[in-house]
């Protein structure tokens, strides 16, 4: 056995981690009976060596190897593996510690032993633990999150180009940069390096290091379909993202390898969300306005009006959000500052809405009954609305809060708000996530991102 453990992990160490783990994603796939998991007696592996095997492994891998089959999953479960399909709180760290050659895969947060920068993933199942994923190879020190869509994160290296990345395998998928945006220049060196960029109208705006601008240009990014399974789209995939004062919209197919200016507001008005979906691309601004896209046509997108006019809540608006069911309907979100006094916190209440796509109207929604057996995830990740009959750790009936970046000043109230939290449509109450969360609203970026995995 220990002949078995020390090959595994001379694997590892030889071939990388990254070719177990696409050992592992082979396993996980569909594949002929004859070719499966247990007919290949893999699945007949005594629990005890499991273990130890896990134990060489940080949470991607160990979750990877949860998903092959019924024992695997077993033996994952007693070695403390949690649950992967449910959603994950993903920050970053930048404490430095000492580097290991191996350690244990779920580095509990008393107990880190990893490389900085590293991403920090809470699991609602356990919801004590932190644990540690160092997903940055080279040059890529310096992500700020921009989104989380399809099992997808999706974020800006340092020189604020957007990149999609997979951390429970490794996988990263650049976006075409930034300078292919009307309204960013680069600036480059005498060798034809790029040393900062010149933004704006008239790209008046300067800004001498490279990866800063990535820290408040991009509001939000998401994505029409997972790029990993996108052959069964048509082989295509769109990147959508609300960027500068978050007054505009751009988008990119994977095929043509640039972003389009979709849209772009008037001064003042600001894009709040924007979500995909059946086949077509939902913006939503801070007055209320709801447009609707269509994103296939092969020259400019097509756009159509649903909301025109907003609602007169602008002015206690701190943020909206739009989601898409399971059942196929689109609700819109609406947070709402109700109070707000120097020596209390701001007060809040959440309204629900349907949006009638067809009739171009709202209908409001009875708080008690509006996501009925459902728990919805909103924040800068791409919307979620999951049965919590599926995940029964869930609460039904709530909605499970980030605070976002706002670029309008306006808005900075959202800052006094916890930047996790959990709101409670029946009874309308929020409270704090777990207190051992500990998440502090950061000036330029989220404290923390909604994650559903893939696997």
């Amino acid at each position: 056995m220990d002949a078995d453990i020390a090959g595994v992990a001379f694997f590892i160490a030889r071939e990388g981690i990254s070719k177990f783990i696409r050992w592992i994603m082979l396993c996980i796939s569909p594949q002929p009976e004859s070719d499966n998991c247990e007919s290949s007696g893999w699945a007949d592996l005594p629990s005890d060596l499991l273990g130890r095997i896990l134990q060489l492994l940080e949470l991607p891998e160990a979750l990877a190897v949860a998903a092959v089959c019924s024992s695997w999953c077993s033996a994952a479960a007693a070695a403390g593996v949690p649950r992967s399909g449910t959603p994950w709180l993903v920050s970053w760290n930048m404490t430095c510690v000492e580097p290991i050659q191996y350690g244990p895969p779920l580095h509990h947060k008393d107990n880190t032993r990893s490389t900085c920068p590293g991403i920090e993933f809470r699991n609602l199942l356990s919801a004590d633990k932190t644990y540690r994923v160092n997903l940055l190879e080279g040059r890529r020190r310096h992500l700020h999150w921009c989104g989380a869509s399809h099992g997808w994160l999706i974020a800006a290296d340092e020189l604020s180009n957007l990149v999609l990345c997979d951390p429970f395998t490794f996988d990263m998928i650049p976006l075409p940069p930034i300078t292919d945006l009307g309204c960013v220049k680069g600036v480059y060196d005498a060798e034809g390096g790029i040393v900062g960029y010149r933004y704006g109208k008239d790209h008046q705006g300067f800004n001498p290091a490279t990866e800063i601008l990535g820290q408040w240009f991009y509001q939000k990014v998401v994505l029409s379909c997972d790029p990993s399974s996108s052959s069964s789209h048509g082989g295509d995939y769109r990147a959508i993202v609300i960027h500068y004062d978050a007054d505009r919209v751009s988008f990119a197919r994977a095929r043509e390898g640039r972003w389009r200016l979709a849209a772009a507001l008037s001064k003042g008005e600001r894009y709040a969300d924007c979500v995909y979906h059946d086949g077509r691309l939902f913006t939503v601004t801070l007055c209320g306005m709801i447009e609707m896209w269509g994103l296939n046509a092969p020259h400019e997108p097509t756009k159509q009006v649903i909301i025109a006019d907003g609602d007169k809540k602008c002015g206690r608006v701190l943020t909206r959000f739009l989601v898409s069911t399971p059942s196929g309907s689109l609700l819109q979100i609406r947070i709402l500052r109700t109070r707000r006094q120097a020596c209390c916190p701001v007060k809040i209440e959440v309204e629900m809405l349907e949006v009638h796509v067809e009739e171009g109207k709202l209908v409001g929604l009875s708080s008690s009954t509006a996501l009925r057996e459902h728990a919805v995830f909103v924040g800068l990740n791409h919307s979620a609305c999951l049965p919590t009959k599926e995940f029964p750790k869930l609460r039904p009936n709530c909605v499970y809060f980030t605070t976002p970046f706002l670029v309008n000043h306006d808005n900075f109230g959202l800052r006094a708000l916890p930047g996790v939290f959990i709101y409670n449509l029946e009874n309308q109450t929020f409270e704090d996530v777990p207190p051992s969360f500990g998440f502090s609203y950061g000036e330029y970026r989220p404290s923390a991102i909604w994650y559903i995995p893939r696997i």
